[in-house]
């Protein structure tokens, strides 16, 4: 199966397994599901795809030549994601809290959208590679790296020009496999790897204009949910057909709302007189470096901060500048 992956570039799948679950109904609807639900509307460059992201991470956890069950748990860890990504968590704010819609159904979309048969003729149970904790490659906390958080990273950053092909090859060679997880080779790499990831949050991740987004959006959708012009199923169809339907409501009040997204709509962070204050979170990966020891000569693991002044400096002006764990939004509409 031969694609184009813009991490990787041309290349071929052998795997006859993969192959498989990727050419399956449901793993093929991510072809229309973004990574950003704001990124596909408004930020044209930032167009990536759940579907590519899972080739993405399959791909990476491969070339680290993971176990071959971790490879297909990476391959499928966002099959049942819903349309418009985490917009759905503010449609179903007040039925499902603490974890993400997705999340908990899973295992029924799985099961329903015959995707569990297939795992299971494959010697794969679905309980087991959806356990995505269970494998720490694919997932783990911040502020480490995983397989997972290092291909989102990459394929946001060249979409969005902050990385070169350069330095996502560059990235990539400094990567190894230390005790179970990833960490860096060298701290020009692990460098390159962290600042992206720093800007990612503070101008797209972050924003005014996402929070903004992903709030209103919500609420928008939520609205349309108790008005019954859209219905639960609708979240598991993909963000194209879930739009048009917005579009084509009769609804007076949905297309007024839909009407609000134009060119004259600013956004910006005002901490003196906004309109709105989200509650922030703070992103930032301080990944393990391996550094050779200068008083016993062997290798040691340690955080970039304690081995980049310049990486330390920056994340320690990101949290001072966010003690309050706020951000501040003024929204405003251009005569």
């Amino acid at each position: 199966m031969k694609i184009y992956d813009v991490v990787w570039g041309n290349l071929e799948i052998k795997d006859k397994e993969a192959i498989k679950i990727i050419k399956h109904p449901a793993f093929k609807r991510l072809k229309n599901i973004y990574i950003s639900a704001y990124g596909y509307l408004f930020e044209l460059k930032r167009n990536s795809t759940r579907y590519e992201h899972c080739i993405g991470v399959y791909l990476l956890l491969k070339h680290f030549t993971a176990p071959k069950k971790e490879q297909i748990a990476g391959l499928i860890h966002d099959v049942s994601h819903t349309a418009l990504s985490h917009v759905s968590t503010y449609a179903f704010q007040g039925k499902y809290t603490g974890t993400e819609f997705h999340e908990l159904q899973q295992h029924k979309f799985i099961e329903e959208s015959g995707l569990a048969e297939l795992l299971k003729t494959m010697g794969y149970e679905s309980k087991e590679v959806l356990h995505d904790k269970a494998f720490t490659l694919l997932e783990n906390d911040l502020p480490d790296i995983c397989a997972d958080r290092l291909d989102y990273a990459l394929r946001d950053g060249i979409h969005l020009q902050i990385l070169s092909r350069q330095q996502v090859n560059k990235i990539i060679e400094g990567i190894v496999v230390k005790n179970g997880e990833f960490v860096f080779n060298n701290i020009e790499s692990a460098f390159i790897y962290s600042f992206n990831f720093y800007l990612l949050n503070l101008l797209h991740y972050g924003s005014p204009a996402e929070a903004h987004f992903n709030n209103d959006f919500g609420n928008l959708v939520k609205y349309a949910m108790e008005k019954g012009v859209l219905e639960e199923k609708d979240w598991y169809t993909d963000d194209k057909y879930l739009i048009t339907k917005l579009k084509k409501s009769k609804n007076k009040d949905i297309k007024a709302w839909l009407k609000k997204y134009n060119n004259k709509l600013v956004i910006y962070e005002d901490i003196q007189t906004p309109t709105i204050v989200f509650q922030k979170k703070i992103r930032i990966v301080n990944p393990k470096v391996l550094v050779i020891n200068n008083e016993t000569d062997k290798e040691e693991l340690k955080r970039l901060t304690e081995v980049s002044d310049t990486y330390k400096q920056i994340t320690e002006e990101y949290i001072k500048n966010h003690t309050k764990h706020e951000l501040s939004v003024r929204v405003e509409y251009k005569n």
